[in-house]
């Protein structure tokens, strides 16, 4: 925040003309990765010519404007040759007016890939699903796997991978060759349908970081829509569990089938010795499932819930589970907690916060808080939030970085934005939304990045590879 006031501050000074300018987007006092793809903007509204540079110890790389495109060999050299040093950004228009603002070059690299489902913000239909991995060196982008491979109507969801490793990670598809489809250097290529006894098919993962299993959450999802409010839709379980799959034998161990708690989006810490997980303890039994049915009289109560953070011990030789702790009283503090994420070191959790529910990227008024695992205490992460709905994030391989979902835009459309983090302090640089080679594709491209994760480098199965995957049959027990 103090970046920002200060930028305005600067602004006021510099820059009378910038007023009538917008630049988009705003990548002023920022941290950003030696590594990372130029960060082009776009200055709407100048007046007269446009041009801009970043200055360092005397050295200067300049882009002219108003449609500022740094030269790629020159940005990754100016970077390289500062790294760990603050920069000077400077615009300066035609008729005089300018800005100028401090930017900090990290020693630290974020991880080369990013990789995302691109999705259009329906609600009945999956239409053209895929997901893509994009080299955030560069602005080289290409499919994994979409759903026109194979069946539109088909769902492709739930990619994650084992400690940003590319060569371990698993996705899911639905309603056409349903199953999980894992990628396992150990393991091999499988493709498995994985469920409790219940039936209940595994939905969100987690990768033990040993990568011989996986933590899954089981889940019946619904949505409905409202009536007033800001907010346009509610998806609610109406019931989820918790399983251990292991892939050395294809078992699968519940964790966690007492009807009254539901819980999902498993999380490891990185010893792969505590599961932390969301759970909303709502005392329902079997005997109240009528009562959830679409417009049931309990059907609203599902929305409303408030969701605990709770973490168990894992002893992985017994593949048992202590009984789950409590570290964030959802229901006590008024608050509803999804999408665990533990730091590289062990010290630090990341969670989405709502005030209910647990599917919070579509609550506007979702937000992200850091828990000190150490000390106990947590705070909303301020230096991040918006507005608007904050909600999926990763941290990166070192814990330096870490990508998050926001719809700070237009409320609409979720787009990954980066943020350096501070292990020692607990605290997150101003964040910058991902950066393109033309910036105005973050407004025509009406699809929304969906779950995106750090991957060391990209994956090396083509969509062919992936495609006879997904059509082969599912085993399972």
């Amino acid at each position: 925040m103090r970046n920002a006031l200060q930028i305005c501050l600067l602004a006021c000074i510099l820059a009378p003309s910038l007023f009538a300018a917008k630049v988009f987007p705003a990548y002023f006092g920022i941290e950003v990765p030696p590594n990372i793809a130029p960060l082009n903007f776009d200055v709407e509204g100048a007046r007269g010519a446009v041009r801009a540079e970043m200055r360092a110890g005397g050295d200067v790389l300049a882009a002219e404007g108003p449609r500022v495109r740094w030269p790629a060999k020159a940005w990754r050299a100016f970077l390289e040759r500062h790294a760990g040093e603050t920069c000077e950004v400077r615009l300066t228009f035609g008729d005089g007016g300018g800005l100028t603002a401090t930017n900090r070059i990290s020693r630290a690299p974020v991880d080369s890939h990013l990789t995302y489902r691109l999705i259009r913000p329906g609600y009945s239909d999956f239409g053209v699903v895929g997901i893509w991995q994009r080299d955030l060196t560069g602005f080289a982008e290409r499919p994994l796997y979409r759903n026109v491979q194979v069946d539109r109507g088909q769902c492709v969801n739930c990619h994650t991978y084992n400690a940003a490793d590319p060569g371990t990670y698993l996705f899911h598809t639905r309603f056409g060759h349903d199953g999980v489809q894992i990628v396992s250097p150990r393991h091999g290529r499988l493709k498995r349908r994985i469920r409790l006894p219940s039936g209940l098919n595994a939905v969100y993962p987690a990768w033990h970081p040993s990568g011989d299993f996986i933590a899954f959450s089981a889940n019946e999802t619904f949505q409905v829509f409202y009536e007033a409010g800001p907010d346009k839709i509610e998806v609610a379980d109406k019931r989820s569990d918790l399983l251990l799959y292991s892939l050395a034998d294809d078992a699968v161990v519940p964790i966690e089938e007492r009807y009254g708690d539901f819980e999902c989006f498993p999380a490891w810490d990185p010893a792969g010795r505590r599961l932390f997980t969301a759970r909303a303890r709502t005392g329902y039994t079997e005997a109240d499932a009528g009562r959830f049915a679409d417009g049931g009289p309990g059907f609203a109560a599902l929305t409303n819930l408030c969701y605990d953070l709770v973490v168990r011990d894992f002893d992985p030789a017994a593949r048992t589970f202590s009984e789950p702790r409590i570290l964030v009283d959802g229901p006590a503090s008024g608050l509803s907690v999804t999408f665990p994420r533990v730091s590289p070191d062990g010290r630090w959790l990341v969670m989405t916060v709502g005030p209910c529910g647990v599917f919070h990227v579509w609550h506007g008024a979702a937000d992200l808080w850091i828990l000190d695992l150490e000390k106990g205490a947590a705070r909303p992460l301020t230096e991040l939030n918006s507005p608007r709905s904050e909600s999926y994030h990763c941290f990166s391989r070192d814990g330096r970085w870490m990508v998050f979902s926001s719809r700070r835009e237009d409320g609409a459309y979720t787009r990954p934005y980066l943020a350096a983090f501070d292990p020692e302090k607990g605290a997150f640089s101003r964040p910058f939304l991902l950066p393109v080679e033309d910036p105005a594709e973050h407004r025509r491209r009406m699809w929304s990045y969906n779950v995106p994760e750090f991957s060391a480098g990209p994956v090396r199965e083509s969509p062919r590879d992936l495609r006879r995957l997904v059509v082969a049959p599912a085993g399972g027990k």
